[in-house]
């Protein structure tokens, strides 16, 4: 285990992380004390798990009750209660659960048939309703259990925080995730509160986990590869680093990290879609003895699957209920082996392939992989993932400890000591501009018909794209990328004209795409940068269609850290200047 430095601020701050999961979701906070070293822990009681309902770890369901007025009910733990579901089922609220996965990028599982939102509210209200509650939930333990932090909460003093996604949740995810913040009013909307928010994917957060808790120690050796594949509810999040040096540990991203929508609530969907199959002739048919027979499948027949040569069982009525027909005896649902492997192959079979292609090229003597995340706990696919792994002369590990906590405490140690280096570009990313018609050109000559003139009278075509960086580019924290603007008006303002410029994504298979009509499903735009330049950066022109003016800029971005960050530049008076700039996404990408 690593002994972090001591805290060198100077005045005490307390950090919290929230893994908001598709299933279970916990939290974690660290106080910082100056001159100490810190201590991440974890939040390991909530309402509504203590006695006999206590948690088997340190997460609660990501479930929430709403009346039929929309307003908010129950969550967590709570919700599970034998006393909430009565109360629920006779005021006939709505039960929200994996809101999460409807915050996925339409490119990851489109089509996906989710549980609906049955309430008059967006995914992102929902999350902010949970949020809100799970920060209560994590201020009540620390004024509990911490006097420091309990001293801290009481002076008011803001709180940093830290929130974690699925390694395919990118810009737009992140942008949805900070409204949600801020409607559960963990930062305010303004610079400040931005800087108080960072964002982290769950491979990253896991790999943070493995370091400092020392569970990935024998095998952080310089020139390594480490391959995290985090199995969560909803997601299988892989990521693999490139080990730089062991003392201290620094790693780089050697692929683009993956995320499969395979976790264990895919094998939940599977599960129904055969009951209802499989009983649609039965009486035992009905939603509520399937909803009962989930239940007991969810919490006792998945998790304790291991053999396909057994038949598993769900337990979900009484003596008197028996079915011959259809295997059940007794109020017992019987299942063969052939039928519970059917529903994990899916999602092993989509684990396997994303593990190799990870590590295609990678000598086997030098790769690893830790297998992580409460869906790690399987015993059937923890064997069926080694018997592939040992096939292949690969070592892989389940590390022992409550690696279900990784992804809440990994991201508070991803707040203390950034251990990774550099990440990879996840798209080719760039914009889209206008070149100035040659028709001497292929490509131009193609495009004739497209050619039109700008307002300093020149001839030009729509459609090019300027390449900022290539998919799979390293890509260090520190590094800028940046690529030259001029954007023309007819008018401009002395209190200030704003300017912008699209930043496009290219997901397609060319190394080096420059026209964006020629895939056009394949590119999408990303984000609209937007800033003020001084009015002394324009200058006034005389042109074929009259006065205009323009000003030349320049785009920058930092496409290293966990959240995009962007500034524009410009030169005024001889001095180049520059400014952040907002960054504005697309709510639907």
């Amino acid at each position: 285990m690593l002994q972090p430095d001591p805290y060198n601020g100077s005045s005490r701050k307390l950090v919290i992380a929230i893994d908001i999961g598709t299933t279970y979701s916990g939290a974690a906070y660290c106080v910082l004390d100056p001159g100490e070293i810190p201590q991440v822990l974890s939040v390991t009681r909530f309402p509504g798990q203590e006695g006999e309902n206590k948690s088997r770890d340190v997460k609660i369901p990501s479930v929430l009750y709403y009346d039929q007025q929309g307003q908010l009910c129950a969550v967590g733990a709570e919700a599970t209660l034998q006393s909430t579901e009565d109360e629920a089922y006779a005021q006939e609220w709505h039960c929200v659960k994996w809101f999460k996965l409807h915050l996925r990028p339409p490119s990851i599982l489109p089509g996906a048939v989710l549980p609906p939102i049955s309430v008059n509210k967006s995914a992102v209200e929902i999350l902010a309703d949970f949020l809100t509650y799970v920060l209560q939930c994590t201020k009540d333990f620390i004024s509990e259990t911490n006097p420091i932090g309990r001293q801290i909460l009481e002076s008011k003093t803001p709180i940093d925080f830290v929130l974690s996604h699925p390694n395919g949740w990118s810009g737009p995810q992140q942008s949805s995730m900070r409204r949600a913040a801020i409607l559960a009013e963990l930062v305010s909307d303004d610079d400040e509160g931005a800087a108080r928010l960072q964002f982290v994917t769950e491979g990253e957060a896991s790999l943070q986990f493995c370091i400092m808790t020392g569970l990935g120690d024998d095998v952080m050796e310089k020139d390594h590869y480490v391959t995290i594949v985090d199995c969560g509810g909803g997601t299988i999040d892989l990521s693999t680093y490139r080990v730089l040096n062991s003392q201290p540990i620094a790693v780089v991203e050697s692929v683009v990290p993956k995320c499969l929508i395979q976790g264990s609530t895919m094998i939940d969907r599977r599960a129904e879609e055969l009951l209802r199959s499989k009983l649609r002739l039965s009486r035992f048919s009905t939603s509520g003895d399937i909803e009962v027979m989930l239940t007991n499948f969810e919490n006792t027949t998945k998790p304790t699957f291991r053999n396909p040569s057994d038949t598993s069982y769900v337990r979900f009525g009484g003596q008197r209920d028996t079915d011959e027909e259809v295997n059940i005896r007794r109020g017992v649902l019987s299942l063969s082996g052939f039928e519970m492997t059917s529903l994990f192959t899916p999602s092993i079979d989509a684990i396997k392939s994303a593990i190799d292609t990870h590590l295609v090229g990678v000598d086997s003597r030098f790769a690893t992989i830790l297998l992580v995340g409460g869906f790690a706990t399987s015993p059937f696919l923890r064997s069926e993932l080694h018997s592939h792994m040992n096939n292949k002369g690969l070592q892989m590990f389940t590390p022992e400890g409550q690696t279900s906590k990784a992804v809440a405490e990994g991201a508070l140690w991803f707040y203390l000591n950034h251990s990774v280096r550099a990440r990879v570009a996840r798209h080719t990313y760039g914009t889209g501009c206008v070149r100035q018609y040659n028709p001497l050109l292929p490509e131009h000559f193609r495009r004739q018909h497209l050619r039109y003139m700008r307002v300093d009278g020149r001839i030009c075509i729509p459609s090019a794209f300027a390449i900022l960086t290539r998919k799979g580019t390293s890509v260090t924290e520190e590094r800028e990328f940046s690529y030259p603007l001029v954007t023309y008006q007819r008018k401009i303002s002395r209190h200030g004209t704003s300017i912008s410029a699209d930043v496009t994504a290219y997901r397609g298979d060319q190394t080096d795409p420059q026209w964006m009509d020629d895939e056009p499903d394949e590119f999408y735009t990303l984000c609209r940068i937007t800033a003020t330049p001084a009015f002394d950066s324009w200058k006034r022109h005389s042109g074929a269609k009259g006065p205009y003016w323009s000003t030349e800029f320049e785009v920058i971005l930092l496409l290293g850290l966990t959240e995009m960050k962007a500034q524009i530049a410009w030169v005024e008076n001889g001095v180049k200047q520059r400014t952040p700039a907002n960054i504005i996404y697309d709510e639907e990408q």
